[in-house]
């Protein structure tokens, strides 16, 4: 019976796989790390938008508040801004224009979570595609059962978002501001199937 060596049957089970890659903007990933994604699923739009092949949604390249760079197709790395309330964040985000294109909206939490990127971390999303992205909880659409008030079994004392943490892609409830963060910030999307 012939050896294979298994140095060569180890090689080949990981050749298929995707490998953070070295790339100098996301030093922030570890390269020995299954990516989640990566830039091939999406398509740079050049104008400040990125198309998920996957799932078919358009995301603003920039986090809210940041000024989208056409010269260097990047986000400037500051002014992203803080939102103390859910509804502020959602309106925003309706009221959101990038080169002129506008209709964007809030995503939800299933949405906002296929942009984690598990390979990386404080940001734990590719910043290849979302260039100077912020270490920061992010808002989503998506309700969060506030505790009740006691008055009705079912009565809600209001509700608020889920959201992501970007520093480490964890999902959280949001059940109100905590003053001792000091960002909340908002990506916008457009478009795929809700």
């Amino acid at each position: 019976m012939k050896k294979i060596p298994l140095l060569l049957i180890c090689a080949g089970l990981f050749s298929t796989q995707t490998f953070a890659a070295a790339d100098p903007v996301n030093l922030n990933c570890e390269a020995t790390l299954q990516q989640d994604y990566t830039p091939s699923d999406f398509i740079d739009n050049h104008d400040g938008t990125v198309i998920d092949l996957r799932t078919s949604l358009t995301w603003s390249k920039c986090t809210i508040g940041q000024r989208y760079e056409l010269a260097s197709n990047t986000c400037s790395g500051s002014g992203a801004i803080s939102y103390a309330t859910w509804e502020e964040a959602l309106i925003a985000t309706g009221a959101y224009s990038i080169n002129n294109i506008s209709d964007w909206r809030l995503p939800n939490i299933k949405e906002l979570g296929s942009l984690i990127d598990r390979s990386c971390a404080a940001p734990a999303i590719n910043l290849t595609l979302f260039p100077n992205s912020i270490s920061s909880i992010y808002y989503t659409s998506t309700p969060y059962k506030g505790d009740s008030d006691g008055t009705l079994p079912y009565s809600i004392a209001h509700l608020v978002s889920r959201v992501i943490d970007f520093s480490n892609g964890t999902e959280i409830p949001f059940s109100q501001h905590d003053s001792s963060l000091t960002t909340y910030a908002v990506r916008a999307v457009k478009g795929g199937y809700r």
